[in-house]
């Protein structure tokens, strides 16, 4: 299999000079003791958005998106655009479950992601490739983040530490690094970085690498959230997402909104 880096050599006379980006680069290194200052970030980001993934236990989320025509050719298997169109995804914070079901032109495909166990079957019949396997574990792990952002990220990452500050949005932002380890899907780690508003406290963006997949080694991306709004039991989600692929190419990925949500305290 091609590594993501191989794949990109082949597309590489129809990308300008827009593969260059600025974003910060970030990598997984050793795990050092957390930094107190950028856990009290986490923690009041955490704190804007409710804390969902401590206080809740049961949370159904639908999304709705549409990827852009360069990236299904490139990541053929993780964007799996026959099936990835619209999703229902509920999440058992407590169990560390979530079962995402996928609605797409070619049917239904299911995850159910317990902790490390995983389960994927498309249209019922039960799928034993690995790197179909590996795809939807880091998709069910990375959108755990997505939905439940700096609430999670404090949960579960280690060696938080700040690195500077951008501005996004017309806010300026506190940029949090850290380790998820595990990382998404079936990775070691990952590194994250998060990037909170001084304001709003609002988690605007995180940046995260995908080594939990052959093809995305050594690249990262990023979700930007828009759209925040009030919902259960004193929480606050975004409803529209943006995510970028910003090495080694420079380009948008994926769009997609929040459709609905249930919250079970």
């Amino acid at each position: 299999m091609q590594s993501f880096s191989s794949i990109v050599v082949c597309v590489f006379c129809a990308i300008t000079a827009s593969s260059c980006t600025s974003l910060p680069r970030i990598a997984v290194g050793p795990t050092a003791r957390s930094n107190q200052e950028a856990l009290a970030l986490l923690d009041a980001s955490s704190a804007r958005a409710g804390h969902p993934w401590q206080r809740m236990s049961d949370v159904t989320v639908r999304y709705n998106g549409d990827w852009t025509r360069l990236v299904p050719k490139l990541q053929p298997v993780l964007a799996d655009v026959s099936y990835r169109k619209t999703s229902t995804e509920r999440y058992q914070p407590k169990a560390r479950r979530v079962v995402q079901t996928h609605l797409g032109p070619a049917g239904t495909k299911v995850v159910v992601r317990a902790g490390t166990a995983l389960s994927l079957t498309r249209n019922g019949i039960l799928i034993g490739d690995t790197e179909e396997r590996a795809a939807a574990a880091l998709v069910a792990d990375a959108y755990t983040v997505f939905t439940f952002g700096s609430s999670v990220l404090r949960a579960r990452g280690t060696g938080w530490h700040i690195i500077g500050e951008r501005t996004l949005g017309g806010e300026r932002c506190t940029l949090v690094s850290g380790i998820m380890k595990p990382g998404f899907g079936e990775a070691a780690s990952d590194a994250v970085i998060a990037w909170i508003g001084h304001e709003t406290k609002r988690l605007h963006r995180v940046q995260l690498t995908l080594n939990g997949l052959a093809t995305t080694t050594g690249a990262d991306v990023d979700v930007t959230f828009f759209d925040f709004q009030p919902g259960p039991s004193g929480t606050e989600w975004p409803r529209h997402f943006i995510e970028y692929v910003r090495r080694p190419l420079n380009l948008k990925a994926h769009e997609w909104r929040m459709t609905s949500l249930q919250v079970v305290r």
